[in-house]
């Protein structure tokens, strides 16, 4: 396993970007068993904290697992990266905006949010970390991180993420298991006390809002992107044991032996999150060479109204193996023959065999 460290430069900060080890340590919180109180629990859901284990603050790790049984894990792992959606159901958000994309995986953006009556309304400027697994696993994270163009502003108080994210698992009910975990400071002079007790509470509203908005999700994909629409915010899978950083280094190194050309992953910069799923809004994005090709040249067919959960879960598969050969014809500026896009399919399942899902209609 590589253990350097990777590190971005933008608006007058460095940032150490996260990669598979990070990843693992969020893993490690989201399953750890030691420390927990749990404060509600049944079939669906529980909710639980503890006192972080460094006592460098009196605010409380807070954590809540739910199962989704009618919500396929990577429609939950869109729907909580899709800026322009929440837009459509955010009654919290201010503002919220993409600043600069640090690379495949992490980003920095704002997120202003709406405090009831009498509390100052609060922000963050958030560096947003994002990854997907071989096993069916998803995972975003965020930890608060200044930059130049995300100053505090008047009327805000600036809250901090110590550190938040979602871990979506498969469920054998088809649908997913989320593992939602924060860690945040609002800041101010609310006392901790009375954020813990909120918090804990507010755990439930979170993951309530998660399964309802995914629910009506994949309709409204339907009538606001054209089929075969790829996500800027897709990108390799990777193996929980690999020896290297990012899938992107794995896939290029299995190209390389094999003699073929990396499938590498070129984004258009994602939006940024704080403690819930994306932030909407273009104000102003920094990158670098990263395109992505807006029509599959072979897309799925698209959705229909009365598909029945598994075969949602088979386009869905087919979509995303699909994504990753049409991202290494693009990079090479290759458009493939019918011959040529089979091929190359059948190599990605010969290196992904755990997308090789059967599905019973």
């Amino acid at each position: 396993m590589e253990t350097k460290e990777l590190f971005a430069e933008s608006g007058g900060h460095k940032y150490r970007l996260m990669t598979l080890p990070d990843f693992r340590r969020f893993r490690d919180l989201a399953f750890s068993s030691e420390g927990w109180s749990t404060h509600f629990s049944d079939s669906k859901l529980t909710v639980q904290s503890k006192p972080p284990p460094d006592k460098s603050t009196g605010l409380n790790i807070i954590r809540a697992k739910r199962v989704m049984p009618t919500v396929p894990p990577q429609v939950l792992y869109d729907q909580l990266q899709d800026a322009k959606y929440r837009a459509t159901w955010d009654e919290n958000m201010l503002e919220g905006y993409n600043i600069v994309v640090l690379d495949a995986h992490n980003d920095v953006g704002y997120y202003a949010a709406k405090f009831p009556v009498f509390l100052s309304n609060r922000d963050f400027c958030n560096q947003r970390s994002w990854m997907e697994f071989t096993n069916g696993d998803y995972v975003i994270f965020n930890h608060s991180e200044p930059h130049n163009d995300c100053p505090p502003k008047k009327g805000f108080v600036r809250a901090r993420s110590i550190l938040t994210g979602y871990f979506i698992q498969p469920h054998e009910s088809g649908g997913n298991l989320l593992t939602y975990v924060t860690h945040s400071d609002p800041c101010g002079s609310i006392p901790h006390s009375i954020i813990n007790f909120v918090m804990s509470k507010g755990a439930t509203v979170i993951l309530d809002k998660c399964e309802k908005y995914s629910l009506s999700y994949p309709e409204w994909t339907r009538q606001n992107y054209p089929p075969g629409h790829v996500f800027p915010w897709r990108t390799p899978k990777m193996d929980w044991d690999s020896t290297y950083l990012y899938p992107e280094d794995a896939e290029k190194a299995a190209a390389e032996k094999s003699e073929e050309p990396p499938a590498t992953n070129e984004l258009e910069p994602a939006a940024a999150v704080n403690d819930a799923p994306n932030v909407a809004g273009e104000k102003r994005v920094d990158t670098v060479n990263m395109t992505a090709p807006t029509l599959s040249y072979a897309p799925v067919a698209p959705p229909n109204e009365g598909d029945n959960l598994a075969l949602q879960q088979y386009r869905a598969t087919m979509q995303d193996a699909m994504n990753t050969i049409d991202r290494s014809f693009v990079r090479e500026g290759h458009i493939p023959t019918t011959s040529e896009y089979i091929i190359r399919l059948k190599m990605h399942a010969r290196r992904h065999p755990a997308d090789n899902v059967t599905f019973t209609l």
